[in-house]
């Protein structure tokens, strides 16, 4: 096994007071449980073999399923009447437990429906450990000289706040629905609305296996109704950030079913637009065009930094966005090799980037499109399906 890289100490600082507080807060473990989901051993460097490890013991800890009472407690008090006199059938077993919610097979109305019940205290959880942030924005300043660190925290905070709330998330889908209605091969569920408030969501059953359980017999259809669904969203103004194997059912007629869709970030038409511009002029050649892309366009970085970014970008993720690859797991390692490997050259462009706040969201989604595409092993031109969905 290769030696762990030695790190700068801002950068060592930093990352000591991220694990520090997850261990420290009840959501950074919330956090660590679902990042099991998305994080495949094999797409890790060899720097990081013992996180997965690490993953699947806080998964285990969090996802012990509530007892049945319970989730007939927590819908009582969301519809002010017992779930019986609501609904026509509540399956006590759950389809799915996860480290913040819980869902049960239902039916309402003569439909099947799924109903997503939030940890009971969670959100209360939550909000306590939300304060704790604060220990971060010293260690950010180090690392991220020119970043505002404080707006980058906010949104870090808003963004959990959001996802707690599941009528948030159901008027979220709902939005989604809408802007993703036209893209073929592709089912998102309709929420009730009538029946989904803070802490219930019930929506229409997708019922199917998932990428967690099975692979598709055109993992290349999957993969482009996916990456379709990402960029449409996002240049409609809307950043899907749950996306995870778990979340995407295999229907029998062969379409795909997306769901988690209304866990979202607005995200910034322009910004979105700017950085697929970006990657034209990456895949292009052109690195006058990619720095003016990066520096004018998006802000990120100032010209001469630009410059040093196209050579960074292409020497790691290249051969992922500059024709057709092969996208499965090793392929992530290495990328992430790479990234090692130009630690000193990327830690001195962090130095002088200046993200927006809304462009967390957009690393968030095309991170978790890249972890579970990765499970596809498909091959495409990456880069050219996202700015074909652009």
């Amino acid at each position: 096994m290769a030696a762990a890289p030695i790190l700068p100490p801002a950068l060592r600082g930093l990352l000591e007071a991220g694990a520090a507080l997850l261990r420290r807060s009840s959501s950074g473990r919330v956090g660590l449980a679902r990042a099991a989901d998305v994080v495949a051993p094999d797409a890790l460097p060899t720097a990081m073999a013992r996180l997965p490890a690490q993953l699947e013991a806080a998964h285990r800890d969090a996802t012990v399923p509530l007892p049945f009472k319970d989730v007939e407690r927590v819908l009582k008090a969301a519809w002010r009447a017992a779930p019986g006199k609501v609904l026509d059938d509540l399956d006590p077993e759950p389809l799915a437990v996860t480290p913040a919610a819980q869902v049960h097979r239902g039916a309402h109305d003569g439909r099947a429906v799924a109903i997503k019940i939030l940890r009971p205290g969670l959100a209360a959880s939550v909000r306590s450990d939300l304060a704790l942030l604060d220990v971060l924005a010293a260690p950010l300043r180090q690392v991220f000289g020119a970043m505002d660190a404080g707006a980058i925290l906010r949104e870090v905070r808003e963004t959990a706040l959001d996802e707690l709330d599941l009528e948030h998330e159901a008027s979220s889908q709902r939005q989604v629905k809408r802007l993703l209605r036209g893209i073929e091969g592709l089912v998102v569920p309709a929420p009730d609305m009538e029946l989904s408030g803070e802490t219930v969501l019930v929506g229409e059953l997708l019922d199917g296996p998932t990428l967690k359980d099975a692979l598709p017999a055109d993992p290349g259809a999957v993969a482009r109704t996916l990456v379709a669904a990402h960029v449409t969203a996002a240049r409609g103004g809307i950043a899907l950030t749950d996306l995870r194997p778990g979340h995407v059912v295999l229907l029998a007629d062969g379409r795909v079913g997306l769901l988690g869709a209304g866990v979202t970030r607005p995200a910034d038409r322009d910004r979105v637009a700017g950085a697929l511009d970006a990657l034209c002029r990456l895949r292009e050649g052109d690195q006058e065009g990619f720095a003016a892309a990066v520096a004018d366009g998006l802000g990120l970085l100032p010209a001469s930094a630009a410059l040093k970014a196209y050579a960074l970008t292409g020497a790691i993720a290249g051969e992922l966005l500059m024709g057709k690859a092969r996208l499965d797991g090793p392929a992530l390692a290495s990328a992430a090799e790479h990234a090692l490997d130009h630690l000193g050259g990327g830690l001195a462009l962090a130095a002088d980037v200046t993200p927006q706040p809304g462009d967390l969201a957009a690393a968030r989604s095309v991170g978790q499109v890249a972890a579970v595409l990765s499970r596809l092993g498909a091959t495409e031109d990456w880069g050219a399906l996202m700015l074909a969905a652009g």
